[in-house]
């Protein structure tokens, strides 16, 4: 049995086009980990006025002291609140620590299209500078 073109035709475009796509789908970035910076407070207090300053403590912790101009989203509550950033400005994020929920909120800023994104080395605990 003797396949005509129309037939062969019929199988090899359908798969060769499902191969390509799922290359692309394989070998597209999955995140902008190099639009995550991780800074020393000194630096971050330095340029922290040339971007969006955000504290993604609870709102308890916030209260207590935070960083003059600061804004608070919780952790929870920054994918849900993404409409009062501003993509075209930078975003430093600060949380008790730099462990854990800070970088996958980066993480989920960078995705969103928010970068660049800096986060606080050691986290707003060792921040030397005056606290308000």
């Amino acid at each position: 049995m003797i396949l005509a073109v129309g037939d062969i035709l019929n199988w090899v475009l359908p798969i060769s086009m499902g191969l390509l796509i799922g290359y692309f789908l394989a070998t597209r970035k999955k995140g902008n980990k190099d639009q995550i910076v991780i800074m020393e407070a000194e630096e971050f207090r330095a340029n922290m006025r040339k971007g969006q300053l955000i504290d993604i403590r609870s709102e308890e912790e916030y209260n207590q002291s935070k960083i003059n101009g600061s804004r608070n989203f919780p952790k929870k509550e920054v994918t849900r609140n993404l409409f009062k950033l501003r993509a075209d400005q930078a975003v430093f994020l600060y949380a008790r620590t730099d462990r854990g929920t800070i970088r996958a909120v980066a993480n989920k800023l960078t995705k969103k299209g928010y970068h660049p994104v800096y986060i606080l080395k050691h986290g707003f605990e060792s921040w030397p500078f005056l606290k308000k």
